[in-house]
Formats: structure tokens, sequence, C-alpha cells
């Protein structure tokens, strides 16, 4: 019978060990005045700061356990001294808080998507042509309709046939597309015919960058909505990313307007002086400085300032990509400016992806583009908090809004009456007259357009704030490993800021007491000149002041130690080092 009953006996007698293992754990091991540290808190932070990071000669709980009490009668004792309230600490810490509280309002792994997104799209420039229609952000829903479909037709004319440059011409509202005449001191100028040149990414507005990146070349998007309008884009080129180039040039000007004579002679010229640099091995400093018409480059030999591939023309661009070797020079190139021969100095390509990822990541954070990480949250808050709304209530909101609001004017005394529910998240409840004062507070001068339209705008920012706000001030409560971040912050500055008053900056600006520990401690230095040794007496000096000061701690603050608990906990570590 006793077989039978030993597995039950073994696994009630394990039960009960991991029973008062746990007890132990909750126990307090430590009293320092008015605050109690439990066995685990304090052996989270043993193994977090003596076990599991990079320490040369790890210590024993005893030896670790003296270390952590002067560190926390250094905070006590900081905070005792009001550090913890002045200004310049609340703001530090805050400023540390708004960086950590970032990756909880956002989605990691959407956010990570993108820079992997942006990464790959970085690998190369793409020249592209659009056609845009300007449509107000927040324009009346028959007028959205009526730019799409003229769009379409616009696309559907090309796909049969019809040339995107004339198209462009024609109906984009992008004035660089079209030809000017010259007016008044005005000289004309060609347009663009919708040729942006060549980009990269985090040059255009997000939704642009993705229709392009999203087509092969030679292909023509289907319409989109960015916040100008509605475009089409048709990509000609995509090429491997110059990143960013320092080049050399001699140019020849050929203007809007110069005759075809000397149209042949500029062209005969720039091929003589190819020649004399290729065949003839002529100095190309030598040579832009005599022969180059943009003089301001002429006068360095040609060199350019370094640019990135959306601020040059495209034939550049283009012959750039044909260049590999510092020092190349490039056939003639023809653009719209004239003829140019170019020298490569230096072409420094895209990073890669690990040494790209903290600058993609910061980049993502202030592009608009981030919006779509934190979207995940903000659903995923709303299912979390219970999310709802009165849409009948927010309907009645609208029809006391007028297209004042367009001008910045709108006055929320017209929803003085006006107190009912129109959303709410766990305990919170917002009312008309809430999101009536947030209009007014957020309203600008902008081009007109529907009402209703900005209004769902302005009511969907509300409720984003609202909840992540909600959010960000319940991390702490949510989320123990932001919690014990934060304390760590905070106990770190208060180190810092009572250890540099007491220790290191006394023991530097204390000149009769460091004196005076050297000539009491003469003997241990190689030289007895205080100016000579005096990096190695502050040092030491700190090392006295510290101590001392320790000493004063521990008389001042009631210490009080589990030493029961202790001898357990030192028998578990040896338990478990054999």
């Amino acid at each position: 019978m006793r077989f039978f009953y030993l597995p039950v006996f073994v696994a009630f007698m394990i039960l009960s060990v991991m029973s008062l293992a746990k007890n132990n754990d909750n126990k307090v091991l430590i009293r320092i005045e008015d605050r109690e540290i439990t066995k685990s808190e304090f052996m989270d932070i043993y193994r977090k700061n003596n076990l599991e990071s990079s320490v040369a000669e790890p210590k024993e709980v005893d030896e670790y356990l003296e270390m952590y009490i002067d560190f926390r009668l250094k905070v006590k004792a900081a905070k005792d001294q009001g550090m913890d309230t002045v200004s310049s600490f609340v703001d530090e810490l805050q400023g540390y808080r708004e960086q950590l509280a970032q990756k909880y309002l956002v989605d990691n792994e959407v956010t990570d998507q993108l820079i992997e997104e942006a990464w790959e799209r970085s690998q190369y420039d793409l020249r592209v042509s659009h056609i845009l229609l300007n449509l107000p952000e927040y324009a009346p829903p028959e007028d959205t309709l009526e730019v799409y479909e003229q769009m379409w037709e616009i696309r559907e004319r090309i796909l049969e046939g019809e040339s995107f440059a004339d198209m462009a011409r024609e109906h984009s509202d992008d004035p660089s597309a079209q030809d000017r005449a010259a007016s008044g001191n005005q000289p004309a100028r060609r347009g663009n015919a919708g040729d942006l040149g060549y980009f990269t990414v985090f040059n255009m507005v997000y939704p642009f960058e993705t229709a392009a990146y999203n087509i092969e070349p030679g292909n023509i998007s289907k319409p989109f909505r960015s916040s100008f309008g509605y475009h089409i884009v048709k990509v000609h080129n995509r090429l491997p990313a110059m990143g960013q180039a320092r080049v050399a040039h001699i140019m020849l000007m050929t203007p809007e307007g110069t005759p075809d004579e000397e149209l042949e002679a500029k062209e005969k010229q720039i091929r003589e002086l190819h020649h004399a640099l290729i065949e003839e091995n002529a100095d190309f400093d030598e040579l832009a400085a005599e022969y180059s018409e943009d003089r301001q480059s002429a006068q360095r030999g040609g060199e350019m300032p370094p640019f990135t591939s959306n601020r040059m023309v495209p034939q550049f661009i283009e012959a750039i990509n044909e260049m590999e070797e510092e020092g190349e020079i490039s056939q003639p190139v023809r653009t719209d400016f004239g003829w140019h021969i170019i020298k490569l100095l230096e072409k420094d390509s895209p990073p890669p992806f690990e040494e790209a990822y903290t600058d993609l990541q910061n980049r993502i954070q202030r592009d608009n583009r981030s919006q779509l990480s934190q979207e995940v949250v903000i659903d995923r808050l709303k299912q979390e908090y219970d999310f709802r709304q009165d849409e009948e209530a927010l309907r009645a909101l609208f029809d006391v809004v007028d297209e004042s609001i367009f001008q910045g004017q709108w006055d929320s005394a017209n929803a003085a009456d006006m107190d009912d529910f129109i959303f709410g998240f766990a305990e919170k409840n917002y009312t008309q007259a809430d999101f009536a004062d947030f209009i007014e507070r957020n309203q600008r001068v902008q081009n007109p357009g529907s009402v209703s339209g900005l209004l769902y705008r302005y009511y969907e920012q509300m409720t984003k704030e609202e909840i992540l706000a909600y959010e960000d001030e319940n991390l702490e409560k949510n989320y123990p490993e932001f919690r014990e971040v934060m304390q760590e912050y905070h106990d770190g500055i208060l180190l810092f800021e009572i250890t540099n008053q007491k220790v290191w900056s006394k023991a530097t600006a204390d000149t009769t007491g460091l004196k005076t520990y050297f000539n009491e401690h003469e003997g241990r230095y190689a030289s007895d000149d205080l100016s000579e040794v005096r990096g190695t007496v502050i040092a030491d000096y700190q090392r006295y002041l510290e101590k001392e000061w320790l000493k004063k701690l521990r008389r001042k603050y009631d210490i009080w130690i589990n030493e029961e608990l202790l001898e357990s906990t030192l028998d578990e570590q040896r338990s478990q080092s054999e």
C-alpha cells in the first residue's frame, strides 16, 4: 500500500517545498527606515545586475547585499534632500519616460516591417513622372468622386496610347509640369511635363512612395490619394541606389533658345575637351577652371557640393550610375542646362541593414508612416478598454458647426447646452461639450471643404489622443517591466546627482581637503609634489569621501536585515552553484 501512496507523498512534499520557497520569496529581507525589500525583489536585482550582465567578478549574495544597501542609502539621502522634486530632475526623468513609452504606444512588429520596407526601398532610385489633380483634404464626397473619376479617364487615355507627358502638361495641377511663357522680367520656362527625376525612400510622401515602388518600370499606377489630391505615377527607370555622390564637372551652357549654330559649336567643344581628357591625359581641374561655364564650381576644379539622387537632373544620376571607380570620367552628357563631362570623386552607397537600422527607425518615427504602427495599437486598445460611441450624439454636434471652422473661428459656445455622451472607454467618458472644446482648440485656417469630413478627422484625432494618453498614464500599472525600468532611471539619476555632490565634484573642488589627504598619505605616491600625482590623489580622495559618507548614512538610517532569511538564501545559492 505504501508504494501506492509514495508518488502522492512525493508530490505533496514537492508542492510543500515550492510553497515554502514562494513564501520565503515574499518575506522581507531588508528594511531601510520604512522601505521594505522582499527577498524576491532583491534577488531579481541581484540576478539582473550581477549574474545576467557581463560582470567580470560576480559577487556572492551577501557581498552584493552590502553594495545594494549602500545604493539604497544614497537614493534615500537624495530623496530626503528633495532632489526628486527639483525641475531639472523631473524634466530629465520625464524625457527618459517619453522615450521609453514610445515602444509601448506603437506596434513593434509593424515598426520592424516598416524599417525593413524602408531599407529595401533605399536600395533603389526611381525615376518617376506623375499627374496630380488637386483636392482639398476635407473635400465633399461629390467633389472627391468627380476628381477620382477624372483621374481614371486620364489614365485610360494614356493606356490607349496618348503621351503621359502631354497629358501632364494638359491636366496636371502640379505647376512644375506646365510650360511658362515669358512675362515682364520673368523668362520663359520649360515645364517638366510631370517628370520628377529620381528619388528614393523618404523623399516623397508615403502614399506616393508606396505607389511608385510597387509598380515595375514602364507601368502606370492606379489613381491614389495623398494629402495633395489624386495622383497617377509612371515609373521610367529603377537604378541601384546612388546614395550620396560627390563629383566634378565641366559644363558648357545651352539655355532655352540657344541658336542651332551655337548648339553645334558647344557639342563640338565638349567632345574636344573629352578627347583631351581621355586621349591626351589633360588635367581635369585645369580644363574645368579654364572652360567650364559653371563658374562657381570651376573655381574648385569643377567640384560640386555633395548631392543625393533627388537633388540632381536625371541625366546626371544615370551617368553616375554607370561609373564605379573614383576618378572615372563620363562621356559627354546632355541635360536641359547644357553639356557636361562628369568626374566621379566619391559615391557613398546606402549602408548595410544593421548599420542603417537606427537611422531608419528614427526617420520612420518622424514620418507619417509611423501612424500605421500606432493604428494597430489603437485598435487593440479600443478592444481591451471596451471603446464605445454614440453616433447619433456625434452627428447632433455636427449640426451646430459651420464653415467658420475653416477660418479657425468656430466658437464652442454654439454647443453650450450639448452635454450628451459621444464616446468612452474603460472608466473614461467624453461628452459633446468635451469634443466641442477639442474642436475649438485645434481648428486652424485651411482650404474650405466638407465640414463633416473635417469633423470626423477631428473626432478620430481626439479618440486617438485620449486613448493613447490613458494607456500612457497606466504603463507603470500595466507593464511591470516598464515600472521597473522607470524606477531604475529614477534611482539612477538621484544616485548620480547626490554622488556628484557629495563625492566627485566635492573631491575636485575641496582643495584644502585634497591637500590634507595628500599630506596624510604622502607615502603612497611616487612624488611628493601634489601637482604631479593630482589625478591619482583625487581618485583616492573620492573613495575616501564616499566611504566616510556611507558610514554617516549607516548611522543615520535604521537598517534591518533578516539574517535567517539571508542565510537560507546563501544556502540556496551554494547548492545551485554545486
